[in-house]
């Protein structure tokens, strides 16, 4: 059974906005984000630009084609324009979660943390913010194998404080699930992976499940998960290579 993949998702933060700006700024940046929304990037990038013509400064503006930057796939640009929000508001913690979240996405884990712990200070329960810098620790660890336990811990921690408030996030739940199935906690590991794959029709809970299943011996168990996988994801190989070895298994 292959070591079960972890995946990156960025969880870029939208906005509300403080009310000192011309009214036709703040029209503009509900819009952009009413476009982003939709998927409409070319619209929400103008939309931006003007809500910035009327107030140059304005840090929900400068955040927003951050946003549309990032979906772009304009990683330093992105990472430009989450710096310029924040230079114009240095309490916004939207930006700075989005300023960690690219950084993660590049691999600067140590700028990451900084930005993430940054926005957590401001505003202690916003979600995202503790996801991603629970992803963050998480990816130190596997960066950092001499470390990875401290990290993980760390990381641990993170996931359980988000799930105080916000016990129903499937993130949380498979990212506990992948530490212990790698830390060889196979029942902590099938008991978040089911609470995740409960939660969300995720097929990399359902291969973990799988996964930490067939670890256990519990074959036909772990065929079932890896089944409804490939359901989901008729053309996920992780899957069907779990599903050979679940069916193999005795």
């Amino acid at each position: 059974m292959r070591t079960v993949a972890l995946a990156l998702a960025p969880l870029l933060q939208a906005c509300l906005f403080a009310p000192a700006a011309h009214p036709r700024a703040h029209d503009e940046v509900r819009r952009g984000y009413r476009h982003l929304d939709a998927g409409d990037l070319e619209r929400a990038e103008a939309a931006f630009a003007l809500a910035l013509e009327f107030k140059p400064d304005l840090p929900e503006a400068w955040n927003g084609a951050g946003v549309a930057a990032e979906r772009r796939g304009d990683l330093a640009g992105a990472r430009r324009l989450f710096e310029r929000a924040v230079r114009y508001h240095p309490d916004f913690a939207e930006a700075h979660a989005n300023l960690g979240a690219v950084a993660l996405l590049a691999g600067d884990h140590a700028s990451a943390e900084g930005h993430l712990r940054a926005a957590l200070a401001v505003d202690p329960d916003l979600w995202v913010a503790r996801l991603g810098l629970g992803r963050t620790l998480l990816h130190r660890g596997r960066a950092e194998p001499a470390s990875r336990q401290a990290h993980w811990s760390r990381a641990r921690r993170e996931y359980l404080l988000l799930l105080e408030s916000r016990e129903d996030c499937p993130e949380a739940w498979h990212d506990l699930g992948y530490m212990d199935l790698e830390s060889g906690r196979l029942e902590g590991a099938e008991a978040s992976y089911r609470r995740a794959a409960a939660l969300s029709a995720d097929p990399a809970s359902l291969h973990g499940l799988c996964a930490s299943l067939a670890r256990q011996g519990r074959c036909r168990e772990a065929a079932d998960a890896c089944r409804r996988c490939l359901e989901l994801a008729p053309g996920s190989a992780e899957c069907r290579r779990s599903l050979g070895a679940a069916e193999g298994c005795r």
